[in-house]
């Protein structure tokens, strides 16, 4: 029996109807529904219910990086779902794609680097690391060094952590967010927080000067960590002034924060 395909305008009625959207504006949602179905993607190309087609220029959320439909992927997909479609890697437990993966990306990580922890989204892994921090510091013996600093307009995630990390409001809004040992200092942003005429160098010290003032005013011994894009995307592709990254970490290793 050859399957019948749903008319679009009945897929956007069960989208409508029983999809709970993130980053939606949901009794928006209610009224008007979807503005675009999409069902095939190609390169960088995607086409949509109603067979129109759209570049996608930002690559789904920026993480579609080499292009829908690439043959080579599916296949492989089909061959791994067919021989171990999953497995744990709980209680030392382990299989051998990821052991294999993980060889090939610590190769390709700057040097320093010796471990992969697997996860299954940015807001995932930025959580992961947050435990990590916590649990570090503890064993430390330093259990009152807990706060961690984010920018504002940062994105770090949706989740209770790292959507606290994240320093835009409509995250925060009506979810008690971010949670009470999480900081924001100043965003790399020339248009709103450099002075007129200020140079590269003295703006990010100026932001450096922002972060340490923050660190000092907290208290060193309750800061574990600073965490930030090298650019922030969703807050407006905001490039950092030259030497920022060097200030800043001179200012982490001063006090002692990861």
């Amino acid at each position: 029996m050859i399957p019948v395909e749903p008319a679009a305008a009945d897929v956007e009625e069960l989208d409508r109807r029983f999809v709970f959207h993130p980053f939606t504006q949901l009794d928006q949602h209610e009224r008007t529904g979807s503005p675009s179905v999409i069902v095939k993607g190609s390169g960088a190309r995607l086409t949509d219910i109603h067979g129109r087609s759209y570049i996608d220029a930002m690559a789904g959320l920026w993480c579609v990086n080499v292009g829908y439909g690439r043959p080579e992927i599916a296949e492989t997909l089909k061959i791994h779902a067919e021989r171990l479609g999953y497995y744990h890697s709980f209680s030392s437990m382990s299989t051998d794609t990821p052991a294999l993966l993980a060889e090939r990306l610590i190769s390709l990580a700057p040097a320093g680097m010796s471990k992969v922890f697997y996860g299954c989204t940015g807001s995932d892994a930025n959580d992961t690391q947050v435990k990590i921090v916590w649990y570090y510091n503890n064993v430390l013996g330093r259990p009152e060094k807990k706060k961690i600093i984010a920018r504002q307009r940062g994105y770090h995630g949706v989740t209770v952590m790292s959507g606290g990390l994240t320093g835009l409001p409509g995250v925060h809004a009506n979810f008690d967010l971010p949670l009470p040992m999480i900081r924001h200092t100043t965003a790399p942003h020339r248009l709103w927080e450099a002075e007129p005429g200020m140079s590269d160098e003295d703006f990010a010290q100026k932001l450096a000067d922002d972060l340490e003032a923050l660190i000092v005013a907290e208290g060193p011994d309750t800061v574990a960590a600073f965490i930030a894009e090298p650019i922030q995307g969703a807050g407006g592709v905001l490039v950092p002034p030259a030497g920022y990254i060097e200030k800043i970490q001179e200012v982490l290793r001063r006090h002692d924060v990861l």
